[in-house]
């Protein structure tokens, strides 16, 4: 039984392939080149971030005119640069004075924390400026044809801007 053992006049045979340093390489400079070219393609994550804040709010403005509609009571957006709540405006009853006084004042009650109109923080770093037109736009009610409105965010650098058709469809422009 012939048994074979590499010497010097044996051939040795070359293998074919990469090897796992040549790979690794090779990896490398492809997860280079993609960081430059993301950095490059998306400059600013500060203005992402604000854009993501419209996006957010836009289907939270619709979903707060749906709860509206279907329960029947104002709500309000309320705002500031840290974040954001939408409040559950009381109804508007006529008592007698007696009774009112009794009553008290009615109180407005924010959103549970699971539902979608919860209080939330903006995305973005930097503190938020909001400018609202007309000034009445941040108040959701029961009507169906709420008029074009406008919500524009700012954070110093840049601006995006909510606008309401008069259909009461919300559009996010940069």
């Amino acid at each position: 039984m012939p048994i074979s053992a590499p010497g010097p006049n044996r051939r040795r045979t070359r293998q074919h392939g990469f090897s796992l340093l040549e790979m690794l390489v090779v990896l490398a400079i492809i997860g280079i080149a993609t960081a430059t070219i993301s950095v490059q393609a998306f400059p600013d994550g500060d203005a992402r971030a604000l854009r993501q804040d419209a996006r957010r709010l836009a289907q939270l403005f619709a979903a707060a005119q749906a709860e509206a509609r279907r329960d029947g009571g104002p709500i309000a957006w309320e705002y500031d640069g840290q974040g954001f709540a939408f409040v559950h405006e009381p109804h508007n009853l006529f008592l007698p004075t007696g009774m009112a006084r009794q009553a008290g004042p009615a109180r407005a009650e924010r959103f549970a924390g699971t539902s979608p109109l919860r209080p939330r923080a903006w995305i973005s770093a930097n503190a938020i400026d909001v400018r609202v037109e007309p000034p009445s736009a941040h108040l959701f009610t029961a009507e169906w044809a709420s008029g074009p409105a406008a919500v524009e965010l700012q954070d110093g650098l840049h601006a995006v801007r909510i606008v309401r058709s008069g259909a009461g469809q919300y559009r996010v422009q940069p």
